[in-house]
C-alpha cells in the first residue's frame, strides 16, 4: 500500500471522460458472461489491439483471463440501462438485453456504435487489476452519438448538442454557463447586480471564443439547465463547467468576479431564473450529484445525471 488516499484517487482518475463499454466473453460450457466498462483503449493498428481493464475482485475474472476470445460493444446515448445491468450484479444480465453472438462465437450488444471481436493476445498483471489487451479479428461500427461518463455520471453528448442548436435556432435565446473557479462561481456585474456569463451568440463556440480571449478558457462537461424562457419568447441553455484548471492564474477581467457558494444565496442576481439555478448549484456541490433542469423560467424537473 501507499500513502495515497484511494477514495481521492478514484476522484482524480473520474476527470477523465471516457465512453462506456460492454466486455462480453462465455465460459467454457457456453454461458455468456459480460461487465460495464470505461477502462478501454485502442492500443495498435499493425497488429491491431486493444485493451481492457478487469479488477481481480471481479466475478467474472477468471473467466475473461483463461477465455480465448473476448468481444467490447462501445455503448450508445440511449443505452445508459444497458450499462446499469452490466455493472450489477444480476445472474440473468443477457435476458434482460438484446444481443446477437458475433464471430467466435461472441456475445455482441444490439445497437451499439462499435463491435470488436478480440482474441487473447496478452494478460498483463497489474496491482489490482488485469490488463487484457486482445487482438482485433473483427469489427463494425454503426452512426450515433456515444454515451459518456464522468466523475460517477454519465452525460449524452448527441442530447445536449441538440439542445444548444435549438437554443441557436430561436429568436430570444440565449446560451451561458455556469463555471466554477476558485471555490465559488464565476459571474459577470451587470449594473449593481450580477449575471452568468452569456455567450454573444447562442452557440458553444461563441461562448467558449469570449471566455478564452479574456483568460477564462472554458472546460465544459455537460448541459445543467434548458429552459423555456416565456418572457423573451426563446430558449435557454446554460452548460456546467469550470474555468480552466479551476482557477484563474491572473487578475479577473473587468466585470467579472468570483462569488464563493456560501455567497450565492446572498448574491444580487439580476435574472431570477440563474438566482434559481444558483441555488440549485450550490446545493448540487454540497451533495456532490448535479442534475440537469428543464421546464420554464419558472417551474420545471430536475434529473440527476447518474439516475
Amino acid at each position: 500500500m501507499t500513502d495515497l488516499d484511494p477514495r481521492a484517487l478514484r476522484h482524480a482518475f473520474g476527470a477523465f471522460a471516457t465512453g462506456v463499454t460492454v466486455i462480453t466473453t462465455r465460459q467454457p460450457d457456453g454461458t455468456p458472461r459480460g461487465f460495464t466498462a470505461n477502462s478501454f483503449t485502442s492500443v495498435s493498428l499493425d497488429p491491431p489491439l486493444l485493451l481492457v481493464c478487469l479488477a481481480k475482485t471481479a466475478h467474472s475474472a477468471d473467466v475473461f483471463a483463461t477465455g480465448p476470445h473476448f468481444a467490447v460493444s462501445v455503448l450508445a446515448e440511449n443505452q445508459k440501462a444497458v450499462s446499469g445491468l452490466f455493472a450489477s450484479r444480476a445472474p440473468d444480465k443477457f435476458d434482460q438485453c438484446a444481443w446477437t453472438p458475433g464471430p467466435a462465437d461472441m456475445p455482441l450488444i444490439d445497437g451499439a456504435l462499435a463491435r470488436f471481436t478480440c482474441a487473447r493476445h496478452q494478460l498483463v498483471d497489474a496491482g489490482d487489476h488485469l490488463i487484457l489487451i486482445g487482438r482485433i479479428e473483427h469489427f463494425a461500427t454503426a452512426e450515433g452519438q456515444p454515451l459518456g461518463y464522468f466523475r460517477g455520471n454519465y452525460f449524452s453528448v448527441g442530447i445536449e448538442k441538440d439542445l444548444a442548436e435549438a437554443a441557436a435556432a430561436t429568436k430570444g435565446s440565449r446560451l451561458g454557463a455556469v463555471l466554477a473557479c476558485d471555490g465559488g462561481v464565476l459571474l459577470k456585474r451587470e449594473g449593481d447586480q450580477l449575471c452568468l456569463p452569456l455567450s454573444p451568440h447562442p452557440t458553444l463556440d461563441s461562448l467558449t471564443a469570449k471566455l478564452t480571449a479574456l483568460g477564462l478558457a472554458p472546460e465544459i462537461d455537460f448541459v445543467y439547465a434548458a429552459f423555456d424562457d416565456r418572457s423573451t419568447g426563446g430558449h435557454a441553455v446554460y452548460y456546467h463547467g469550470q474555468v480552466s484548471g479551476g482557477q484563474v492564474s491572473g487578475p479577473l477581467p473587468p466585470d467579472y468576479r468570483i462569488v464563493p457558494l456560501a455567497d450565492l444565496a446572498t448574491a444580487r442576481i439580476a435574472n431570477p431564473a440563474e438566482a434559481q439555478m444558483l441555488a440549485r448549484y450550490a446545493d448540487d456541490f454540497r451533495n456532490g450529484s448535479f442534475s440537469i433542469y428543464h421546464g420554464t423560467e419558472t417551474t420545471g424537473q430536475t434529473r440527476q445525471i447518474g439516475a
